[in-house]
């Protein structure tokens, strides 16, 4: 084993020791200074949005407040690598995303964090579909025409995704394995990016969270063909899921508290019955609805339980595909 790599075990280590210690002795009173919540991407997005819902719900939870950090970079990984290796005091949180949490492993050679060894799950917030886009002088209106067209002519239309690894190129990749069609495929830094292309024209398709799509849907701007979830959702009425067209079909994207490795387990354990406070309050669960969100909840035990299983998915998706680490 490096030198460094039992370096930085020692001092998380000791950390955790100490922090367990003062968790200990403040008891109850933990939290006793605001709190760190990072959003691993830039102000505006989905994960924004709900990050700021729990800061602010969890701030009013636990009595402290609870500051958003936006630190975006690396899809995601430097945010994620910041909180990795702050403090295990429970002070610092990450908002962990599919990309943070299971991808960036596949697509980027170093990413300064292991996403299964340095982060202690805290708490299951949301899970928001995405929806598959075009513009409206495309002349697609449905999935099953988008798949009509790609079989019929092998390689012309072609599909903008927020960068390589987004959720956005994998669901094009499950598309293209599940419905057996040819698609090319047009990375981006960002939805916005490909969303402005496609608005443009410039582009045929693309594939965005949901939330921060639906105003460019209800504005009659874009053309929703499908959703990622397994069945239809309510704030996109009149739009199928995948499925019906591609059975079997389903990738949604999901979002989740995450703190260091090592945070002592009664942090964990308030952190995580505070969140669960905020997501059954009914006002909260109005608001995920207007944002198409899903809340979910849960122990921090089901949640570790839950990233087991989408890391094995996803490894199935990436392997293969084109993804190659950068």
């Amino acid at each position: 084993m490096k030198f460094s790599h039992l370096l930085r075990r020692w001092t998380v280590g000791i950390a955790a020791a100490a922090a367990l210690g003062a968790a200990g002795q403040a008891g109850a009173a933990w939290p006793e200074q605001p709190l760190r919540l990072v959003v691993p991407f830039a102000a505006g997005g989905t994960t924004d949005l709900l990050g700021r819902l729990m800061a602010e719900g969890l701030g009013a939870e636990l009595g402290q407040s609870v500051v958003v950090v936006n630190k975006a970079g690396a899809g995601g990984s430097l945010g994620a690598s910041e909180v990795a290796h702050a403090q295990p005091d429970g002070y610092t949180l990450l908002l962990g995303t599919p990309g943070t949490q299971i991808i960036n492993a596949y697509v980027y050679k170093k990413i300064g964090y292991d996403p299964v060894k340095d982060f202690a799950p805290v708490a299951y917030v949301a899970q928001v579909p995405n929806v598959v886009l075009t513009h409206p002088g495309s002349g697609l209106k449905t999935m099953d025409d988008l798949l009509r067209t790609a079989r019929a002519e092998p390689g012309r239309l072609n599909w903008g995704s927020p960068g390589v690894g987004s959720s956005g190129h994998l669901a094009l990749e499950m598309i293209k394995r599940m419905g057996k069609v040819d698609i090319r495929h047009v990375p981006y830094k960002g939805a916005s990016q490909a969303n402005n292309d496609l608005l443009g024209g410039q582009i045929d398709l693309s594939a965005d969270n949901l939330p921060t799509a639906l105003p460019l849907i209800k504005a009659g701007k874009l053309v929703a063909l499908g959703v990622t979830s397994a069945q239809p959702v309510a704030a996109a009425p009149g739009v199928a899921a995948i499925a019906q067209s591609v059975p079997g079909f389903e990738l949604t994207s999901w979002f989740v508290v995450m703190a260091p490795a090592g945070t002592p387990q009664p942090v964990i354990d308030k952190l995580n019955a505070a969140a669960q406070r905020v997501l059954d309050a009914p006002a909260t669960r109005e608001r995920l609805a207007a944002l198409a969100a899903q809340p979910m909840g849960g122990t921090p035990q089901a949640l570790a339980q839950h990233l087991q299983t989408e890391r094995e998915k996803y490894r199935v998706v990436i392997e293969g595909t084109d993804i190659r680490p950068e």
